[in-house]
């Protein structure tokens, strides 16, 4: 009898975390059809940007995704008309919602707090987060959090940013110098040096910084599948190397005929940081690189190329070796 109560007490309350789930997606979805009236659009628009992070997070352990499908009904907004954007967080983050108009800059947040949705209206266009004012009353608002990555990622989708571009920002969740040089040199691999016939990529992270996130995204080479060895360098590591800015290096290995090619990698980021004045905010500099993204030679060079066989390559990319040194790439004493 004891067990019998028991079982149907439990029943209930999952019974009510379900109706409780639905009720909460049901109100995200009339906050949204409200966003919309707010932005005077129209559902299916290309003017309209949808930007997430419910693919990654959840709501009382569990997945965020039917609070996305009440989204995309109501906006029309998808991966394949290109306007439904992702940028992941941690499981236990606030769910966020954000509607964004391309052509005036104006954005409606949704957040989710204890189960109840809070919306904030407010104008995210280029002009807007490029003054350093705006950045100053960001920390009051709820979603204060996510504001430069809502902010970066929205106004590069609207510059016609290549899509390959802001899978990496979803994956680094937002857009900044550092991931940005990481696909300029992913660009210029793909340029310079398209794969042939058994031949691989290995990129070897060294140093390292946010340029990794990028080139996992756009080469498909993680440190999972092996085809990305980091291995972070000391200051004093650093300074000894005689390559001017560098960048890590680039293997090519055929595996069958055990040989392949090195490049030692160069990225400018005085180029690239003077794209912006030097007192301007972040978002600014982000946004100056749009028109560039498709100009890697302006920022990556080749400081030095080196033949590779079995032994150089396992030497370069085993723990505990420092490529440079290996690769006879330090400054002389």
């Amino acid at each position: 009898m004891k067990k019998s109560i028991k079982f149907r007490f439990v029943m209930a309350a999952v019974l009510i975390l379900i109706l409780w789930g639905s009720v909460s997606a049901a109100m995200i979805g009339q906050e949204t059809s409200q966003a919309m009236k707010t932005l005077d659009i129209s559902k299916g628009s290309g003017n309209l940007l949808v930007l997430t992070n419910a693919p990654y997070v959840k709501v009382n352990g569990a997945c965020a995704l039917h609070y996305l499908k009440q989204v995309q009904d109501v906006t029309g907004c998808s991966v394949g008309k290109g306007n439904l954007l992702f940028f992941q967080r941690s499981q236990n983050h606030p769910l966020r919602m954000m509607l964004f108009k391309k052509s005036t800059g104006d954005a409606v947040i949704i957040s989710l707090v204890d189960q109840k949705p809070i919306t904030e209206k407010l104008n995210l266009g280029a002009r807007t987060i490029s003054e350093p004012s705006f950045w100053k009353t960001t920390g009051a608002l709820n979603a204060g959090r996510d504001m430069f990555t809502l902010a970066t990622i929205a106004n590069m989708w609207a510059k016609g940013a290549p899509y390959d571009f802001l899978k990496s920002a979803e994956l680094h969740n937002h857009i900044c110098p550092g991931v940005t040089s990481g696909y300029l040199l992913a660009r210029y691999i793909l340029n310079r040096y398209p794969l042939q016939k058994d031949e691989r990529y290995t990129i070897v992270s060294c140093p390292v910084w946010c340029k990794e996130d990028a080139l996992q995204v756009v080469l498909d080479c993680t440190p999972g599948k092996k085809r990305m060895v980091v291995k972070p360098l000391s200051r004093e590591q650093q300074e000894r190397i005689s390559v001017k800015n560098p960048a890590g290096m680039l293997l090519i290995w055929d595996a069958e005929n055990k040989s392949g090619k090195g490049v030692a990698l160069s990225f400018d980021f005085d180029r690239l940081r003077s794209l912006a004045s030097k007192d301007a905010p972040k978002a600014t500099m982000v946004l100056a690189t749009a028109d560039h993204l498709d100009r890697p030679d302006l920022f990556v060079s080749e400081a030095a190329r080196f033949e590779l066989n079995q032994a150089l390559y396992e030497d370069i990319v085993t723990a505990g070796s420092n490529p440079y040194a290996v690769a006879g790439l330090l400054r002389k004493e």
